[in-house]
């Protein structure tokens, strides 16, 4: 398909959507009290996952659904602004962030594109439950994050669509 037919396509798609829209009201903070940060995999779709509606959760995606000092941010001003009261760290399994060395991960970036990925550095995942660990832990302490606001993670099994919850 086509960028064109690609944008055609979505604009028809959306003019469907926005022809049933009940959004409207809906405030912008989190109606359940949560916030998700997840893999941008496209399998991951977090309102189906945990059966919630337009506004219940605030969702913040990146590569592995990692914490970062830019996401960091961003969860402390969900904790104050935007109603979030529980944060959830879910990244996944089958996770291409976790899946192959940095080298290779260039190394396949530089074959498919020709070009010198040499000086590139995503953060690529060593051991997925270590990281989800850490990034748990690095929330908790963070002085920055509201009181009684509840850190929790979890990993997403795309092959059977189950949580499972950190103990």
């Amino acid at each position: 398909m086509s960028n064109s037919e690609l944008v055609n396509s979505l604009g028809l798609q959306n003019q469907s959507y926005a022809s049933s829209f009940d959004g409207q009201g809906v405030i912008g903070q989190a109606g359940k009290g949560l916030l998700i940060l997840t893999c941008m995999d496209s399998r991951i779709i977090p309102h189906q996952i945990f059966n919630l509606d337009i506004g219940d959760v605030k969702v913040v995606r990146n590569a592995g659904g990692q914490l970062n000092p830019e996401v960091e941010k961003d969860i402390v001003l969900a904790s104050h602004l935007l109603n979030c009261h529980t944060i959830l760290i879910m990244p996944h399994t089958k996770c291409a962030m976790a899946s192959m060395p940095l080298a290779d991960v260039r190394t396949r970036l530089e074959d498919l594109s020709g070009k010198d990925f040499s000086q590139f550095n995503p953060r690529m995942i060593d051991d997925r439950e270590s990281k989800l660990r850490a990034d748990v832990k690095s929330l908790q302490e963070n002085e920055l994050i509201k009181d009684d606001v509840s850190i929790i993670g979890a990993v997403f099994d795309v092959d059977t669509g189950l949580v499972n919850w950190l103990d």
